[in-house]
């Protein structure tokens, strides 16, 4: 799998440079318009769709509250016999079974159904009044006079599964005969009718309304053919459904409640909102297919791609034309250098710019006219002379023009943008100042751990994922003092072991506290460790104070000298190979007395 990656990023490098600028600038280019659109597009049809529903939940809860204020009234009707002392006894008579005067009571029961009609605000199709017996239950069916109840009414206007109680019963609609032999499609509202004093069952009042009462306020809030209805009574019995309604009755029959979903009808996604009426427990569903909803988006997103796609078209094109602007100087520019090479001098680049196109082939023209005037002794004398120029020039810089050059390189990666320049150009001035900005050759391990912090800060962004560490210091001794440089050399060590001579990535540890009354520091890797023999004679060096042959091993015996001079013998570096793997660096020292370090914290305040 690395062989391809490995042949395309060579075949990357070795790519013509106006094809590597075409390429970056189309795929910066689409890659982020492709995906804002995308995102665009999803969030503005989930926007609509939520929105919808919303206003779907509206609709059905104002249709609901509507219809239940319409049911109220039939439920106020319903518990008018309550409001008739002279129905109440009435009712009562039929209890005991008393027969009075047939005439009266047909007076009494037609001024009653009459008040019922008259109510003005609910049109009353038909009222039915069943007592204990049948010969005192009363009947009006719609269109038809009324008249005592004969036998049969009562299983002919009250439904079989009709669970009557105390509180109004809504019926959903049924087909009723009435005695002038039509059929009438109604939907009614019972009662049971108990005695104020002992709480036992006198009769049934039942009132029926025409079904059309209904339907028609269903039909007038399903008004566009997009907004589909539904209706199912409290025995999930489906009351008034939408002649195109997408969604089956069995699952329809699942939903009770209030709520809002999309779910898959087979056909299509559909978005349903139902609601259960809290009055009559007859639920309203209402249904909007989500393409419907979505269709205005999807019009806004071909808008969204053909606008995209031209944008595209056209920054292709003026990244193509910018390219090759770009790099058709540098292509003449390639080709003179190729006849200097041959050793023709005598070529003058046209300079019609002030860019850093035009910038380097001025520098070439003047570069070639030297070449062509100066012999090679010359040439040779001048390179010898700058270099000591330079050389001497280096030696006087002022420590000062280094931190203010830093700066300002920081400054103009921070407008670029670039915050790894920005942290290692800040890391390094840090490292100066504190290697070279202090006349103190002692200051605090907190101060020492904040040096190694801005080092491995550098060689972590040099090295990107593969170095990691953690730093775990003794609180008590972080104002101890430590001898300046006293850790770098031994991190700058590990790393150098462990990244440039291993494999793989390197993790440093660093502990810093109190061990048998010293203060003890270990700096732990988990690179390839080091062989017995070289662990020896590193010893060795550092005891005897022999800097070693070779790159490698000289900070060891630096910074364990300066601790065996400024302590004593009996302190200084050790190492060792861990069982697990890596190297550990262990760091004796004393704990100084307490006026000393007062003294280091003052001379380092007056240094600030």
């Amino acid at each position: 799998m690395q062989i391809p990656i490995k042949h395309w990023i060579r075949r990357w490098k070795n790519m013509r440079l106006v094809t590597r600028l075409i390429i970056m600038n189309i795929t910066l280019i689409s890659i982020p318009l492709v995906i804002s659109s995308w995102i665009s597009s999803i969030g503005y049809s989930d926007s609509i769709q939520n929105n919808a529903g919303q206003y779907q939940a509206d609709v059905v809860r104002e249709f609901t509250s509507n219809l239940d204020a319409y049911m109220n009234e039939l439920v106020l009707l319903s518990i008018l016999p309550y409001q008739s002392p002279e129905m109440m006894e009435y009712l009562e008579h039929d209890k005991q079974d008393q027969v009075i005067d047939r005439y009266e009571d047909r007076l009494l029961l037609e001024r009653f159904v009459r008040r019922i009609r008259v109510n003005g605000r609910v049109d009353i199709a038909g009222v039915a009044l069943f007592t204990n017996h049948t010969h005192s239950s009363y009947v009006e069916l719609p269109d038809s006079p009324g008249r005592f109840a004969e036998s049969g009414d009562r299983e002919r206007l009250l439904p079989v599964n009709t669970a009557l109680s105390g509180k109004g019963y809504f019926v959903a609609p049924h087909a009723i005969l009435s005695d002038n032999g039509t059929v009438y499609q109604v939907f009614s509202i019972a009662r049971k009718i108990r005695s104020l004093d002992d709480g036992q069952e006198l009769g049934t009042l039942v009132i029926d309304v025409p079904a059309e009462a209904l339907t028609d306020r269903i039909t007038h809030l399903a008004g566009s053919p997009t907004s589909l209805f539904a209706m199912m009574d409290q025995h999930k019995q489906l009351i008034y459904k939408s002649p195109s309604f997408p969604v089956e009755d069995a699952t329809l029959q699942q939903y009770g409640g209030e709520g809002t979903l999309t779910i898959d009808s087979g056909r299509q996604s559909v978005l349903l909102t139902y609601q259960t009426s809290p009055v009559t427990h007859w639920t309203v569903l209402q249904a909007v297919p989500v393409a419907v909803l979505v269709q205005d988006a999807r019009q806004v997103n071909r808008q969204m791609i053909w606008l995209g796609g031209i944008c595209l078209i056209i920054s292709v094109i003026v990244s193509i034309f910018h390219a090759m602007r770009i790099t058709r100087p540098l292509s003449v520019l390639r080709d003179s250098m190729k006849l200097v090479e041959r050793g023709e001098f005598d070529i003058a680049l046209p300079v019609h710019q002030t860019d850093e196109i035009g910038h380097l082939s001025r520098t070439f023209n003047i570069m070639v006219s030297r070449l062509g005037s100066l012999t090679y002794r010359l040439y040779e004398t001048e390179i010898r002379e700058k270099n000591a120029q330079i050389a001497s020039l280096q030696s006087q810089i002022n420590p000062h023009f280094l931190y203010n050059t830093l700066g300002s390189i920081s400054m103009y990666a921070e407008l670029e943008g670039n915050r790894e320049v920005v942290q290692m150009t800040n890391h390094l001035s840090a490292l100066l100042r504190y290697s070279i900005g202090s006349d103190h050759s002692e200051v605090t391990i907190e101060q020492e751990l904040e040096h190694v912090r801005g080092y491995l800060s550098i060689q972590r962004i040099r090295y990107d994922e593969r170095l990691s560490y953690t730093i775990h210091a003794d609180p008590l001794l972080l104002q101890h003092p430590i001898i300046r440089l006293t850790l770098q050399p031994l991190v700058e060590n590990a790393i150098i072991h462990g990244l440039e001579r291993g494999r793989g990535d390197i993790y440093i540890q660093i502990e810093v506290h109190r061990q048998n009354k010293q203060i003890q520091i270990d700096v732990i890797d988990n690179g390839p460790g080091m062989e017995n023999e070289w662990i020896e004679e590193q010893h060795h060096h550092m005891e005897a104070g022999i800097l070693p042959e070779g790159p490698g091993g000289h900070g060891l015996v630096n910074v364990h000298r300066r601790i065996a001079l400024k302590y004593g013998n009996e302190y200084g570096i050790t190492l060792h190979n861990r069982d697990e793997g890596g190297l550990q660096v262990i760091v004796t020292m004393p704990i100084v007395e307490v006026d000393h370090i007062e003294e280091l914290k003052k001379g380092d305040t007056d240094h600030v």
